[in-house]
């Protein structure tokens, strides 16, 4: 009886010690400070206990699990996930443009209304991301069109302050083909006071794309897309100063900057 008591006392010894380690791990993370810009993705050490929604990737130096930060205006350290991030801020510079059609700028009540139900449309969408789907994140870009207003900008709108642009601006005339960067399921289609003619892609893993102001949608709701099919018409819907694409990136709960996403070998610069 006396060998078994000290086997028991040596059981739940060594029980405690394994807890003590994996809380110190877990405690190691935590107080690691990691950092990175403005709307951007970092790579983290994946937590010990791995949820299916979570996108990780092997590497030669552990699991890694890819993280988003959000856009801030100035330098602040926040928690994410299982870590403490930095998140740099990043001067964007600014962006001033003029609405002739000032019913598109200051709304009735009808149309605030209207845009309001509307964003609460686009956030259901946004709310569940399949896990069937793994993204590559080896983007390419929408359209072959150039930069005409970058993530980031502060915008001011007749001349007054609004909220950044969290978007990518392409040029490309009316009809201009619009590619899936990506592979993904088509989870919303909708004619909008804002963005116009929209459409957003599930990439899976909580990455998302959105295309907004097209001229024609040429997918269906619920349809698979692979990479490169085309998805719709480049066009001047919604509230616009002209034909271009407007194209949002969201992961893991923030919109990112797309233009990052399209540099050769994007992902293995982060992890």
């Amino acid at each position: 009886m006396e060998g078994l008591f000290q086997m028991f006392q040596k059981k739940i010894k060594t029980s405690k010690l394994l807890a003590l380690l994996a809380l110190m791990g877990t405690q190691t993370f935590a107080n690691d400070l990691f950092q990175g810009q403005s709307g951007e993705i970092i790579s983290i050490p994946a937590a010990a206990q791995e949820t299916s929604d979570v996108l990780t990737f092997k590497t030669s130096a552990g699991t890694k699990q890819l993280v988003s930060l959000p856009f801030v205006k100035q330098d602040v350290v926040i928690t994410r996930h299982h870590v403490n991030v930095k998140v740099n801020w990043v001067n964007f510079g600014e962006s001033r443009i003029t609405i002739a059609d000032e019913s598109k700028v200051t709304l009735s009540k009808e149309d605030q209304a209207r845009a309001n139900k509307e964003a609460i449309e686009i956030k259901s969408a946004l709310s569940n991301s399949s896990t069937e789907i793994t993204p590559s994140f080896d983007f390419v870009a929408p359209v072959p069109g150039i930069v005409t207003s970058p993530f980031g900008k502060q915008r001011f709108v007749n001349g007054l302050p609004r909220s950044a642009h969290l978007a990518l601006d392409l040029r490309g005339s009316v009809g201009t083909p619009i590619v899936a960067p990506l592979k993904g399921k088509v989870v919303l289609i909708g004619d909008y006071f804002y963005t116009g003619l929209t459409l957003i892609l599930d990439h899976g893993h909580g990455l998302f794309s959105s295309y907004a102001h097209m001229s024609g949608i040429k997918v269906k709701l619920g349809d698979l897309v692979e990479q490169s099919n085309e998805i719709g018409l480049v066009g001047a819907t919604g509230r616009v100063t002209g034909p271009h694409l407007h194209w949002t990136v969201y992961f893991d709960g923030n919109k990112v900057n797309p233009e990052s996403l399209i540099q050769d070998g994007y992902l293995s610069s982060i992890l």
